[in-house]
């Protein structure tokens, strides 16, 4: 009489035991646990240097003499993705229903380069400009996360110079769009002028290594691909 019951409590520990973590997944692109981004950037600016004051008052001349058009650039940008660069040179047709791969290459980018912006937040924690002055009123939602370097500037210099890589004969285009995003974040109250440059050096740097990958390469071709057919079903 004992075994049964026996058996029916290992079945039910077994039923009750938590899962096992899943294998860890290969990165696909971009490997960031071995990639060193330390090298890449200076400390933010020390608190109470000159840097530091200066960016403050900036901050809060920007804050003070901000137009509606600033605060609406500022909100146009503050939620973006390929997709918000690639609409305004070849058309609103660009969407993820439309691009299906492109919008799952960019996403999986995104995924797998997210972890060195954080890591390089994390290691600074630089307080937000209305954290610094409470009397700010950004024109964007205000972020928990750390400004130092700017995760807005970070991924949007990527996206470009992917773009960039995709569809060379448009630099210039993703260029700008990367830059409207940084200075949005500046104008907006978001961030510092420093906070900026160094999610720039970060995103281009990450972004050069991501591009050194053969299945990066490959994912180029199907990116240009998707567009060129959609492209030449407009032409036709």
């Amino acid at each position: 009489m004992k075994r049964p019951s026996l058996l029916l409590a290992a079945l039910v520990f077994a039923a009750a035991a938590p899962a096992a973590d899943p294998a860890p997944v290969a990165p696909e692109f971009f490997n960031a646990a071995g990639f060193d981004w330390r090298p890449l950037l200076a400390p933010p600016p020390a608190e109470g240097s000159i840097a530091a004051l200066g960016e403050r008052e900036l901050a809060g001349a920007l804050d003070a003499a901000r137009t509606p058009e600033q605060a609406a650039l500022a909100k146009h940008y503050e939620m973006f993705d390929e997709l918000s660069f690639l609409a305004p040179v070849f058309g609103n047709w660009c969407t993820a229903q439309n691009l299906p791969r492109t919008h799952a290459i960019f996403q999986q980018i995104h995924r797998e380069c997210r972890p060195t912006v954080e890591a390089a937040k994390a290691a600074w924690s630089r307080p937000r400009p209305y954290v610094h002055n409470p009397a700010l009123n950004p024109a964007v939602e205000r972020s928990a996360t750390a400004a130092y370097p700017s995760g807005h500037a970070y991924s949007s210099t990527c996206i470009a110079v992917v773009l960039s890589a995709a569809f060379p004969e448009q630099t210039a285009d993703w260029e700008k769009q990367a830059a409207l995003v940084r200075w949005s974040r500046v104008i907006g109250g978001a961030h510092y002028p420093s906070d900026v440059v160094a999610g720039k050096i970060l995103g281009e740097a990450v972004a050069r290594e991501l591009l050194k990958s053969p299945k990066m390469q490959q994912a180029l071709a199907e990116i240009r691909a998707e567009i060129y057919a959609h492209l030449r079903k407009k032409a036709a």
